[in-house]
């Protein structure tokens, strides 16, 4: 509906914010839901650009910040099938400049945004855990152990923790690019920089997008960063 108003409206461009690899991923029904999506940006008539983010980490992210609050009250991190699978994360602001590149840029465009860095997913814990100032044990579990466990800590939280689609789409390294990083920031660093603050609190996502969050924005604008906002 949206794509097609803009056409009508004579909307000179859109800017589509995707997930990397989503044509690639038959069978997952949220990925498969980004690839429509695409599909129907291409073939609106209206000039387009589609920004394919990997794993977006930033202030008060779900992943990289429930991580951190499982770990700070866990003993104990299962690891999906040993969590060898990898991943390529992109800082929230290298994201926000490459959107706005794409806002300016005037032909039609499509690209994976993605940092430099590429870890595995039990690597990707440990420097959460690190970070953090924490010593846990890692344990390598079936998948469906993983996601009965975390189902059960859903109903206690009234969120999805983790989906099938998810984890699956994490094994299948979809969070991984096959283009060359834009990012130039370190996720390393900046995880290294927010350890201290990472996992304070957790992340609902269903409260973010569907319950009274939903009307909340995620980042409020400081009058250190920003001297003039109100």
């Amino acid at each position: 509906m949206l794509v097609g108003a803009a056409a009508r409206a004579g909307v000179g461009r859109i800017v589509h914010v995707s997930v990397s690899n989503a044509s690639d991923a038959g069978g997952l029904d949220y990925y498969s839901g980004k690839a429509e999506v695409e599909r129907l940006v291409r073939s609106s008539g209206v000039g387009y650009a589609i920004v394919k983010p990997t794993l977006v980490v930033g202030p008060t992210d779900v992943l990289t910040n429930n991580v951190a609050w499982l770990l700070r009250r866990s003993p104990v991190f299962l690891l999906p099938e040993g969590g060898g699978c990898r991943l390529q994360p992109v800082t929230l602001s290298d994201t926000a400049r490459l959107i706005v590149d794409a806002v300016v840029e005037t032909r039609d465009l499509e690209e994976d945004v993605a940092g430099s860095e590429v870890f595995t997913f039990a690597d990707y814990v440990r420097q959460i855990a690190q970070a953090c100032g924490l010593r846990r044990l890692f344990l390598p579990a079936p998948s469906p152990v993983v996601l009965g466990a975390l189902s059960l800590m859903g109903v206690i939280l009234r969120d999805t923790v983790l989906t099938r689609d998810e984890l699956a789409g994490l094994q299948r390294e979809m969070l991984v690019s096959k283009e060359p990083p834009l990012g130039n920031e370190s996720v390393s660093a900046w995880i290294r920089a927010h350890g201290a603050s990472l996992g304070r609190s957790y992340v609902n996502d269903l409260d973010r997008h569907f319950r009274a969050g939903a009307l909340t924005p995620i980042l409020r604008p400081s009058a250190e960063t920003h001297p003039h906002a109100q």
